[in-house]
């Protein structure tokens, strides 16, 4: 079933009717669930599945009554197709399915859209994901014996679960043992699972960059690892992104970063008492000094100002193309592309509320000079 389509049936048909909602609110009393709004779904938006998925598991009862009771459930039309939907018990199971197994992956998108440097984590949790979908359908003996997991036929229904072991999550098998379901939608919803989970792998094995030959390296930038690390990854990185420099003034910096004392640079931000950022903590450690007053790792500060600026996502981009729309609107159409970058240098590079901006006498006087003269300038002719 096309569970993305469902969602968006509903939501429409609820949209813009003050009587429907009303009506809907009597259900919602009836049948005991809690009074909250119809969410809206957007294909183009990766997190609303979950979110409205939920909403509509939550609501379900209250649903199936709504639209079993309207006066045009027997009528050929949308009324008829949404209760049909509703009443097929493969509805709840994909919807248990998706409440267990999507915040898995959203988990994992939604640290990757941070701002913050997350480069050198990247390989580590590609791996982690894959396999934590992997045991889900593969028998675990497989999993630890690949040697390359990009190898392994998960494919194979010799190597996967059976449907009594296969991961749908607690409480949709607990829902499965307490309803009476026919054998023929069981095995259809265990079927669709095992694809599920088999396109989910293929997708990862397809999108994910795990044969980057730069990744690997990039555990350098892990401070818990540079005890053990030997300089070979940090020189491969410092002849990729910095060639200009010496492998040899790589080495030395990388050895003597090695006999820092754990304590010299604190991992904990005191204000949050949380780990600190890596870009934070690297900026402190590459700002240490010698006992002479000189630069400690000058070399090193350009390796890892490169290497903290390599992108993780396709986010930046997109908060940048969001930033766009909302300042370049239909009531700004004549606005000049050098007034839209000034615009948006301004949006990203302030950290604080805009409304805390306190602009300085300078500013206010230029402020107005530019509109006296603009005025002037665009004033009719008499």
């Amino acid at each position: 079933m096309k569970l993305d389509d469902l969602l968006v049936d509903i939501f429409y048909f609820f949209q813009h009717s003050s009587k429907r909602l009303k009506d809907y609110k009597e259900f919602q009393d009836f049948t005991e669930v809690e009074e909250e709004k119809i969410l809206k779904h957007c294909p183009t938006r990766w997190l609303s599945l979950e979110k409205v998925g939920n909403r509509t598991l939550s609501q379900l009862p209250a649903l199936k009554s709504y639209f079993a009771s309207h006066e045009d459930v027997e009528k050929p039309g949308k009324v008829k197709s949404i209760h049909e939907r509703l009443q097929d018990p493969m509805t709840e199971f994909v919807l248990r399915f998706m409440k267990y197994i999507l915040p898995i992956i959203n988990n994992f998108n939604t640290v990757f859209q941070a701002d913050e440097a997350k480069i050198g984590c990247l390989l580590p949790e590609m791996d982690r994901l894959l396999r934590k979908f992997l045991i889900k359908f593969v028998q675990m003996r497989h999993v630890k014996a690949a040697d390359e997991l990009r190898n392994l036929k998960f494919q194979n229904k010799d190597l996967q679960h059976g449907d009594d072991m296969i991961a749908i999550g607690l409480d949709t098998r607990e829902v499965l043992q307490d309803l009476d379901v026919d054998p023929g939608t069981e095995k259809k919803f265990f079927q669709g699972v095992r694809g599920f989970h088999e396109a989910v792998v293929d997708k990862m094995l397809g999108k994910f960059p795990f044969d980057d030959p730069t990744l690997p390296h990039l555990s350098v930038l892990d401070p818990s690892k540079t005890e053990t690390l030997t300089y070979s990854s940090v020189v491969h990185l410092a002849a990729t992104f910095c060639p200009s420099l010496e492998a040899e003034d790589i080495k030395e910096e990388w050895e003597d970063l090695q006999l820092l004392p754990a304590n010299a640079v604190s991992r904990i931000d005191p204000e949050t008492e949380k780990a600190e950022r890596i870009d934070m903590y690297w900026g402190e450690v590459m700002a240490l000094k010698t006992a002479l007053g000189v630069p400690r790792f000058p070399q090193l500060l350009k390796v890892f100002t490169a290497l903290l600026c390599l992108p993780h996502s396709n986010a930046d981009s997109e908060r940048a193309f969001s930033m766009v729309r909302k300042i370049h609107t239909d009531f700004r159409q004549s606005m000049l592309p050098e007034t839209l970058s000034s615009f948006m240098q301004v949006k990203m590079n302030y950290d604080n509320h805009r409304f805390q901006v306190k602009p300085s006498k300078e500013m206010i006087e230029s402020a107005k000079a530019a509109t006296w003269e603009y005025n002037k300038q665009h004033s009719s002719k008499k």
